[in-house]
């Protein structure tokens, strides 16, 4: 009867594309990464919101896992399991790797050196490194 309109790609703030987002979900995840040091619950209640907005969102829920795993590793993976049957960037897969393979102290430091060496600019691995280098402090 007529032509589907096609769904524009989502980008987050750092210019990777978002699986699953759409514009007012990635507003929100944009907010919880920056408030992933500074006010953990804060980024927990934005992404809460992202992921009513988008349940899809890949990197919502990644970033939730991230925050479960903080302190239940066993809370983070189970989040990862749930992730598995969704379509996902490289990137993405990447974050989901080092997730699964997480500790009580997040990810770990190699790994995510290797993830960061490959996506300089990933927001999310930036803020994760700095939550793991204050942890550690």
């Amino acid at each position: 009867m007529g032509q589907a309109f096609p769904t524009p790609a989502v980008h987050g703030p750092d210019g990777w594309p978002l699986s699953g987002a759409t514009f007012g979900s990635a507003d929100h995840y944009a907010r919880a990464v920056g408030l992933l040091h500074r006010n953990p619950d804060a980024a927990l209640d934005a992404l809460c919101l992202a992921l009513r907005l988008s349940p899809a969102f890949v990197m919502a829920r990644v970033a939730m896992a991230y925050l479960l795993a903080w302190d239940e590793p066993a809370m983070g993976r189970a989040t990862v399991r749930g992730l598995m049957p969704h379509d996902r960037t490289a990137r993405e897969a990447s974050h989901l790797a080092m997730l699964s393979a997480a500790g009580p102290g997040g990810p770990d430091a190699a790994a995510l050196r290797a993830h960061l060496d490959t996506w300089p600019d990933d927001i999310l691995a930036r803020a994760l490194q700095a939550q793991s280098a204050a942890r550690a402090a």
